[in-house]
């Protein structure tokens, strides 16, 4: 029988790293700059994160330093598309190739095995006074990941920078037409600079977020695609925050409910484990069919 108590609280927890990428590589959008690299940058702050919280105990500096390497990696990002003009589809799937290998060779070197690190501290869980009483919703405020819970948060101020700041304003235009952005008098380098970075941030926070309290260790490839599906949130979501955030919570119903069908109906795991990437097919290709339509294209 499935519970929908741990239906919601896998649907959180699936939907942060999605949602918080997806807010992240939307600001580079906004100001021009695509990054389908988000996949690789998560994967290189949750190993970081793993490693510092193995060496210090604490995984607040972990996730500090998830944090500060999903920057780095998305200031050099910025650095290859905005300052040398390389294309940026190449340069996301570079970040993608070289954290895949990348982080297999740092771990076999540093923990002696290829596939997966020793277990280390995690982030401490929130239990919510009140809250935690709800029904239904009760188990998830019990024991909720911080992390999870600065989600929220970290929606509405993406939406109030992008839509009630002057650097929101600057981005947009940035992105929308450079040219005349110029002109106005706007810097389009450092506009897209910290654009990229700000996304890098959020990035940095969702791959730390995987290794250290979703999970306590780096596992080979654990982001398993999240940044590509947040890609397709970004478009589904039509590049707001708000509509970033419901699609993740769209698809992590869908992670969670391949978790909750598993051993209950008589289709093959495979196929329900797939279930979120067709899902996520699906409603790219019906948001563009939408645009399209809107757009009078056949």
């Amino acid at each position: 029988m499935i519970s929908l108590s741990s239906v919601i609280c896998n649907m959180f927890a699936s939907a942060t790293p999605i949602a918080l990428a997806g807010v992240g590589g939307m600001f580079g959008e906004r100001s021009g700059i695509t990054n389908i690299g988000l996949d690789g940058t998560m994967l290189f702050a949750a190993f970081t994160a793993v490693t510092a919280c193995y060496y210090t105990g604490s995984p607040w500096i972990a996730l500090l330093a998830g944090i500060l390497s999903g920057v780095l990696v998305s200031f050099l990002h910025a650095y290859f598309c905005i300052s040398l003009k390389v294309d940026q589809t190449i340069i996301g799937l570079a970040v993608n190739i070289l954290a895949a290998s990348v982080t297999v060779y740092a771990s076999s070197s540093i923990f002696g095995n290829k596939g997966f690190t020793p277990s280390v501290t995690k982030l401490p869980s929130v239990s919510i006074p009140g809250l935690r009483d709800l029904p239904v919703v009760g188990a998830f405020f019990d024991s909720a990941s911080l992390v999870t819970l600065l989600v929220l948060p970290v929606v509405l101020l993406a939406h109030y920078l992008l839509y009630k700041t002057p650097f929101g304003m600057r981005t947009i235009a940035v992105g929308q037409n450079p040219q005349a952005a110029f002109v106005a008098g706007v810097n389009v380098k450092k506009t897209q600079y910290i654009a990229v970075m700000l996304g890098g941030l959020t990035c940095g926070m969702a791959g730390a977020y995987l290794s250290i309290s979703y999970l306590s260790m780096f596992v080979r490839d654990m982001v398993s695609g999240r940044g590509f599906i947040a890609i397709a949130a970004i478009l589904f979501g039509r590049y707001s925050p708000f509509g970033i955030f419901a699609a993740a919570l769209f698809f992590g119903l869908a992670d969670a409910m391949q978790i909750a069908l598993q051993g209950i109906v008589t289709i093959p795991n495979e196929v329900i484990q797939c279930a979120p990437y067709l899902l996520t097919i699906l409603a790219v290709t019906v948001n563009e069919a939408r645009t399209m339509r809107r757009s009078g294209i056949k």
